[in-house]
């Protein structure tokens, strides 16, 4: 009896541990994933605060300074769609990296884009905080 005891709790120690490990990686996932929304979510404000800030700062008179996109805005309607695609093509990227089990990849396009539309976004701010510290 003692016998059957013991192999019935090794075959059951050896079941729970694959439930367990899949516990770790769904926890793992759900963190990523979590992650991954957050940065989409950060994408997308970004996008936003950049043609807020942007329009803003040409009405107190300042100038686009990326040429690629200075002709776009002197049209409010264009930058929003051209940075609404921006933001959105990214996040659709992200989303199929991660569907094809690229996850590290897809967190990574989007903190990159989201770093570098940071650096953007402190220096609309800085131009705007200056241009209205001129008007006063």
């Amino acid at each position: 009896m003692p016998r059957s005891i013991v192999i019935a709790l090794f075959v059951y120690g050896l079941c729970s541990v694959p439930a367990y490990a899949q516990q770790r990686d769904d926890a793992r996932d759900g963190a990523a994933r979590t992650a991954l929304l957050t940065l989409a979510a950060a994408s997308a404000s970004l996008q936003a605060y950049d043609v807020y800030s942007t329009l803003s700062a040409m009405r107190l008179g300042a100038v686009e300074a990326n040429p690629a996109m200075h002709a776009l805005a002197r049209h409010p309607a264009a930058l929003v769609a051209v940075k609404a695609g921006v933001a959105t093509s990214s996040i659709v990227v992200s989303t199929r990296l991660w569907k094809q089990h690229h996850r590290k990849a897809a967190i990574a396009l989007l903190a990159i884009t989201n770093g570098t539309m940071t650096a953007v976004a402190l220096h609309n701010a800085s131009v705007l905080r200056s241009l209205r510290a001129s008007r006063r």
